[in-house]
């Protein structure tokens, strides 16, 4: 009997019986009837909550709750699409029954919320959300960002991480990709902003850009605006420790911290990247071993006065490569990595090669910053790179 009374009837009749404009006089709706109808809402939606705890409690076995829940997200699914198509029949002048059927839109997304918290385990997370699912997402994310950028701001957090941060939350529910993005990529989105506002409720105040990036690391916000924040922060810090032992001291006591953040299992932002503790660590591996090398007394004189001549002399001539920073960075640790070229350490390949390049955007390239970037690549240059090398191929086969 409580299955049946707790079914999606309710719902289906308010939104294409109760409020639609072409089957009822839904301009004669009155303060009474609209004051029912919304606290019949509520009513009912806390009913469902009670109904589907209920039916987790009283089924057995995992298969009989997955068909379960799966029926009902895909009605509420359905429905979520009605009732926004619903909502653009409505004449705007018509403000109690717009109200209404607004109301009854958050209703259901709300309702969809707690299936996925509550079961999400049961759903198909790389599903791609329906358009009127990402457009109430949307509408209720960006105002929960809008909150939190002021809270953020007025707590004096680094407006650089902030940027990066809010950009990254922005970009999902913005539409600007060809392909609506996944459940899964929503309720990342969704644990991010969440993290966020537990900290401004109810974390340090004093240390809030410690606190975020705690969060990040630990929801494996692998974004590479993120990383390389994280690691140039780093940097400047060791860069007024001397000598170099000191410096690798120091960095050794950040890579033991950084290890020391917890990290939630099976999450990241972006699926197509290298996970942040890869990244970083590799980061970390690369600039010890940098400064280990050069605090080895093992420089001859002979290398000193010549990089004095060197440094005496004019600007060398400069050749121009019609690549970014990064793609070059990756061609040349690919070739010091086959030993095509040799030479005592990748660090010294970049530093002989590297001053004498130039790009449409860069004319002085810091071969100090190609190498720290050199870690990891976004997959767009990569692809770039392979597309090069794939043309030289087959210039060499028709020469």
């Amino acid at each position: 009997m409580i299955e049946k009374q707790n079914t999606l009837e309710w719902l289906d009749f308010i939104i294409t019986i109760a409020l639609d404009s072409g089957e009822s006089e839904v301009n004669t709706l009155s303060t009474a009837q609209y004051e029912h109808m919304t606290e019949k809402i509520h009513e009912k939606k806390q009913n469902y909550i009670a109904f589907l705890n209920h039916q987790r409690l009283s089924l057995s076995g995992r298969r009989k709750i997955g068909h379960l829940v799966k029926q009902h997200h895909g009605s509420l699914l359905i429905l979520l699409d009605h009732a926004a198509h619903a909502a653009t029949r409505i004449n705007p002048l018509n403000i109690l029954t717009a109200d209404a059927l607004n109301q009854t839109l958050v209703c259901i997304y709300k309702l969809l919320s707690f299936i996925q918290s509550s079961f999400g385990e049961y759903l198909d997370l790389d599903e791609r959300t329906p358009d009127a699912y990402l457009a109430e997402f949307a509408r209720q994310h960006h105002s929960r960002i809008s909150k939190v950028k002021k809270q953020l701001t007025s707590k004096s957090a680094d407006p650089n991480l902030v940027a990066i941060l809010l950009g990254s939350l922005s970009t999902a529910a913005s539409g600007a990709d060809t392909q609506p993005p996944s459940f899964r990529t929503i309720f990342y989105q969704r644990e991010v902003l969440y993290g966020l506002e537990q900290i401004l409720w109810s974390g340090p105040q004093n240390k809030i850009d410690d606190a975020l990036v705690e969060l990040l690391v630990y929801l494996n916000f692998n974004s590479r605006p993120f990383m390389n924040y994280y690691t140039q922060h780093l940097a400047r810090r060791i860069d007024g420790v001397e000598p170099a032992k000191e410096k690798i001291h120091q960095l050794l006591l950040h890579y033991k911290q950084f290890n020391q953040m917890h990290r939630k299992p099976g999450v990241k932002l972006s699926p197509a990247d290298s996970d942040i503790k890869k990244f970083i660590s590799n980061w970390f591996a690369q600039e010890i071993g940098y400064l280990k090398e050069q605090s080895q007394p093992d420089i001859s004189r002979q290398e000193d006065s010549l990089a004095i001549k060197q440094a005496q002399e004019p600007e060398p001539f400069k050749v121009l490569v019609l690549l970014s920073v990064d793609q070059i960075g990756l061609f040349l640790r690919a070739l010091d990595s086959l030993r095509i070229l040799k030479a005592r350490s990748m660090n010294a390949v970049f530093e002989r090669i590297v001053p004498f390049l130039s790009t449409p955007r860069k004319a002085e390239i810091s071969w100090d910053s190609m190498r720290s970037k050199s870690y990891s690549f976004e997959e767009k240059d990569k692809q770039t790179v392979i597309k090069l090398l794939e043309s030289v191929i087959v210039w060499i086969k028709e020469y």
